[in-house]
């Protein structure tokens, strides 16, 4: 019997391809240990995204911390301000481990919703089979609401009926 040392493997692989694949398993992985951020409003959200792809970590701390309030950050600046100082603390540590990676805002779910018709939710039964629903609240149905990604790896002609799931504390 031969040895793992004595077994070659030929992969013809698109080295691009095979580079991109394993990038995307790599971020799966890492992705699955990050904590996911919540009480953050949808602008507070957009200021934090925003000063993460335009700037850099300590000058948006000094923005939020500071002084007057900087008008690019204005709602965070105002949610940290009304803060005590342990909710401070809370708000700098997601800032912090956003930018670090370590955590991460949920992604936006979307219901299915077909029109006209008298069952138009699109929900996946606990056997994972599709069906149809007339309201996506159905009790112990299973999944009622979907990422962009799972909607289009059912089928990419149903983000046009997608319509965002409101979230009370994302």
């Amino acid at each position: 019997m031969a040895s793992l040392k004595d077994i070659k493997v030929n992969i013809n692989v698109d080295t691009a391809d095979f580079i991109k694949s394993l990038r995307q398993l790599q971020e799966s992985i890492k992705m699955d240990n990050v904590r996911i951020l919540k009480g953050w409003t949808k602008e507070e959200r957009e200021e934090l995204e925003d000063a993460k792809e335009t700037g850099n970590l300590g000058n948006f701390l000094h923005n939020i911390t500071g002084y007057p309030e900087d008008t690019n950050c204005g709602y965070v600046w105002d949610n940290y301000h009304k803060a005590s100082s342990r909710e401070q603390i809370s708000i700098i540590q997601d800032i912090v481990d956003f930018y670090t990676g370590k955590a991460k805002f949920s992604e936006q779910k979307y219901y299915i919703k077909m029109p006209k018709v008298n069952y138009p939710y699109l929900i996946r039964d606990m056997g994972g089979k599709f069906d149809h629903a007339q309201s996506p609240d159905i009790l112990g149905s299973g999944e009622n609401s979907f990422t962009e990604q799972e909607i289009k790896a059912i089928d990419s002609r149903y983000m046009a009926f997608a319509v965002p799931v409101e979230a009370d504390d994302e």
